[in-house]
């Protein structure tokens, strides 16, 4: 065993030195040198993560950045991003994601142009598009942007932003990329019969499969990077500063999601059993004297990320880098998936990651919460609105992934959480490649519109009522969720989250909101509901004195209330 494994660390040692280096037309070639290319910084206690720069309003108009997350003075973490104009303004995500499935085609794509002409009809601000990494690496070492750029180009023209999101591993189900065994990322290491370039998974009888075509004999769907072996480091690290450097200076990219449910494979009976990884256990248990194979995974994804975020951040110290894992299943605290995969609610926070980019699918997807919360909130405070990482989710089920009544609460408790915005999946589930957007579209367009004509206090707002206005209901069983910008603005959200079933039947009732000062003056109150300003009411409120206004609402539905001074 001792034989084993020192010959595992000399070989790993060996390959270390075998990155290749930047080409010499590569700008800033040595600004990520030592220790951020070597895998071995992996272990390096002293390494300095680096995560995006936080800014004040002042310090992102001086340095005329195209996108920075800045802190207000109420301490809340919010994205400014340059407008048409090139003017910094506040910017709150409404996102679908799009990119494969639904718009690309092994012989051509959808119009692009029709597509985010779409989501300006829809009320959208921004794509999380999904890419893979051969879309802007094609070949090893040989960098092109022209596939990316033409969508930005596209997105720019309809005013929306772009969240890449970055596929490193390949699913069998995608006709419109080459197949695994012919991409250079997943072949970078062959020999002896085995692929040391990717994950090796155990399956029911306890093999150990190789290869790709031993994914595909056991019916696997996925082939995921060795993320360990330090070659496929060294070039997931390069390719991660060359996208950073290449949209650094642009005004629609809002950050990149690193991979997509991507972390320790969860096929097969467990994961990744290539030589690297099980080298860099060996390490790991040196360090810190634990032999628990699952907690390993779970250190090791965070050093994986960890190091991939401050690879971005080393070439573009602004945009936002995000991750997800396996359809929010770790976060629902699914044990057999935590285990498998190195994921938890805790990996966003441990990875040093910028944004949770949770996904919410299912009734089941209510079970979020309860982990991210347990994690992300002490006492009645949540840290997402003021802490990194900040709440910033990609994928919010809808239509055949959520019914409508659960996809408005998940994307309503985005919002009483203070959130930086929030993304549906997907397009094809709202519209179609001729941009007609059916029933779920026209739901999800009702909502953004509410959402816009409210986010001048979503934006800055922090969850609760403030110390000056209070929105509360207790007839109907409904809730009403808080946001308050200082004593002069609230906004509260009236739904239902206990009659989201299916089994839960729909009913209307004119619902009484009382609303209560402690501060008399003339106030503005505006009721939305069914995407529409439906009443608005100019009052002088006494102190401590409750006004009651009354709104008609089904239990399927949500109402914003803004009240302001």
């Amino acid at each position: 065993m001792l034989m084993k494994k020192f010959f595992l660390i000399s070989l790993l040692s060996a390959y270390s030195v075998m990155i290749a280096p930047h080409t010499p037309d590569e700008k800033n070639s040595n600004r990520n040198s030592d220790p951020i290319e070597n895998v071995d910084c992996l272990f390096d206690e002293a390494f300095q993560v680096k995560t995006v720069l936080i800014l004040s309003k002042k310090e992102a108009q001086k340095k005329s950045v195209p996108l920075a997350l800045v802190r207000n003075s109420n301490n809340k973490l919010a994205i400014m991003a340059k407008d048409g104009n090139g003017e910094l303004q506040p910017f709150y995500m409404r996102g679908i994601e799009v990119g494969f499935w639904d718009t690309r085609r092994r012989d051509r794509d959808a119009d692009y142009d029709k597509v985010f002409e779409t989501y300006e009809k829809l009320g959208a601000n921004a794509a999380m598009f999904m890419i893979h990494w051969s879309d802007i690496e094609p070949q090893d070492g040989r960098f092109d942007f022209s596939y990316t750029d033409d969508i930005l180009e596209k997105a720019k023209r309809h005013g929306i932003k772009i969240v890449w999101v970055l596929f490193m591993h390949e699913q069998f189900d995608m006709p419109f990329l080459t197949e695994p065994e012919k991409l250079w990322m997943y072949n970078l290491d062959t020999r002896d019969g085995a692929n040391y370039a990717i994950q090796w998974v155990k399956d029911k009888e306890g093999n150990i499969i190789k290869d790709i075509p031993g994914h595909r004999e056991k019916k696997y769907t996925e082939i995921m990077p060795c993320y360990s072996h330090p070659v496929v480091y060294g070039r997931i690290v390069r390719m991660l500063g060359r996208l950073a450097d290449h949209y650094k200076d642009s005004e629609s990219v809002i950050g990149v999601q690193i991979g997509n449910e991507e972390h320790v494979s969860y096929q097969g009976e467990d994961a990744d059993f290539n030589p690297y990884t099980l080298a860099h256990f060996d390490k790991w248990k040196e360090q810190t004297d634990e032999t628990s194979w699952n907690r390993f995974k779970l250190a090791i994804v965070k050093l994986w990320f960890s190091r991939f975020t401050t690879a971005y951040h080393m070439h573009d110290p602004y945009k936002i880098t995000m991750m997800n894992p396996i359809a929010g299943g770790p976060e629902k605290g699914e044990t057999g998936i935590i285990d498998r995969s190195g994921t938890d609610a805790t990996t966003f926070r441990d990875s040093k990651i910028d944004a949770i980019a949770t996904m919410f699918y299912w009734p089941s997807g209510v079970n979020v919460w309860k982990n991210l919360d347990q994690v992300y909130k002490v006492g009645n405070t949540y840290s997402y609105p003021t802490q990194l990482p900040i709440l910033m989710s990609t994928e919010i089920g809808i239509r055949s992934l959520n019914t409508w009544p659960y996809t408005q609460e998940y994307m309503t408790n985005f919002i009483e959480r203070g959130s930086q915005g929030f993304a549906v999946y997907s397009y094809g589930h709202v519209a179609n490649a001729e941009g007609e957007t059916n029933e779920y579209g026209e739901y999800y367009r009702k909502f953004m519109a509410m959402v816009a004509a409210n986010e001048d206090i979503i934006w800055p707002g922090l969850p609760g009522i403030g110390d000056n206005i209070s929105i509360t209901s207790t007839y109907g069983g409904g809730k009403i969720s808080c946001l308050h910008d200082g004593n002069d603005a609230t906004l509260g959200i009236l739904h239902y989250p206990d009659d989201m079933a299916d089994d839960t039947k729909e009913h209307r009732a004119d619902i009484p909101v009382e609303v209560m000062v402690k501060q008399s003056g003339k106030y503005t109150i505006e009721i939305y509901k069914d995407g529409i300003l439906a009443a608005s009411h100019h009052d002088d409120l006494t102190a401590s004195k409750g006004r009651i206004y009354t709104i008609n609402i089904s239990n399927k539905e949500v109402a914003f209330i803004k009240v302001k001074r």
